[in-house]
């Protein structure tokens, strides 16, 4: 189509975007973008676009535990297949937004000349989005994909990744990041299924942050609260409630007492210096050390390490 196509994970191979998306509609370089976010997930975003549409169904992706949400900037005709029964053989509506579960290995034969923006978006990436934004657990879009929505948020979420695509500059990834966030909040939010026993979040960590927040203060003494947050995909404000509401503990008071129990540890079982031990267990200087430790053991690094920890 003449224009430059971001960039997108050369690795995949059978999923629903970018090349291998295009290939199967007869456009091998379909304008495409991958967002890696929340530290494993991702997401896409990829516009198709033809004036000749292919004259065979696409082939199958295979199995994808993934949805497709497409919205079709034409009208067109067409037919689909999930699992390979025929379930639709009619038309898709300019404008409205359809979604496409690909654990059903849908496949589609398209009549016409066509125009969609298609966002892909990974169930683990869906789940993880539910649980860092206080939502219901994410269980599934019951909506089938024969039905078109009137959304003007995801027509207007498409036609800007679309026009990012068309005006590239130097923000054009930060700003096509940004709306593939909106698209994961805005489906979660108006066609997300839901267990209606599944209470809201009261405030604290999902398990999954709670558990990697501890596994990096243990790891490096000496992390920040910043960078604590950052990997749980929280504000540094948001984070310190969340941590404080998991664990009873400010996210400080739980990586001073580890510190404690590590600098414990090597006094008594070690014959590094006392200065070596501070800088090993995130102290800034020896001098911190000790007044930390004797505040929270009542003895100096000194007399722990010569009496023990009873004396």
């Amino acid at each position: 189509m003449g224009r430059k196509a971001f960039s997108e994970d050369q690795t995949s191979r059978g999923r629903a975007y970018g090349s291998q998306l295009g290939e199967r509609l007869g456009l091998p370089k379909p304008l495409s973008h991958v967002c890696r976010t929340l530290n494993r997930g991702m997401l896409a975003v990829t516009e198709l676009q033809s004036l000749m549409p292919p004259q065979d169904p696409t082939p199958s992706f295979g199995y994808d535990d993934a949805y497709q949400v497409i919205v079709n900037l034409r009208h067109i005709r067409l037919e689909l297949w999930l699992n390979d029964h025929s379930l639709l053989n009619d038309a898709l509506h300019m404008g409205k937004t359809y979604i496409a579960d690909l654990r059903q290995e849908p496949r589609v034969l398209i009549r016409d000349p066509f125009h969609t923006v298609n966002f892909y978006l990974p169930i683990a990436t869906l789940k993880a989005y539910a649980e860092r934004n206080d939502m219901p657990m994410f269980t599934d879009f019951p909506q089938p994909p024969t039905i078109g929505h009137d959304d003007p948020v995801m027509r207007q979420l498409a036609g800007a990744a679309s026009a990012a695509f068309t005006s590239e500059h130097a923000a054009s990834g930060l700003l096509i990041d940004t709306i593939l966030d909106a698209v994961c909040v805005n489906v979660l939010g108006r066609y997300c299924g839901t267990n209606g026993n599944a209470p809201l979040r009261s405030g604290g960590l999902a398990p999954w942050q709670e558990r990697r927040a501890k596994e990096l203060i243990d790891q490096r003494l000496d992390v920040s609260m910043s960078e604590l947050a950052q990997e749980c995909g929280l504000s540094v404000a948001h984070f310190g409630r969340a941590f404080k509401c998991s664990t009873g503990l400010s996210p400080h008071q739980w990586q001073l007492a580890r510190r404690m129990k590590r600098a414990q540890a090597m006094l008594t079982g070690s014959t590094r210096s006392i200065a070596e031990i501070a800088l090993r267990c995130g102290f800034s200087s020896q001098s911190h050390f000790t007044t930390a430790f004797k505040e929270n053991t009542g003895a100096s690094p000194g007399n722990w390490r010569r009496l023990g920890p009873g004396g």
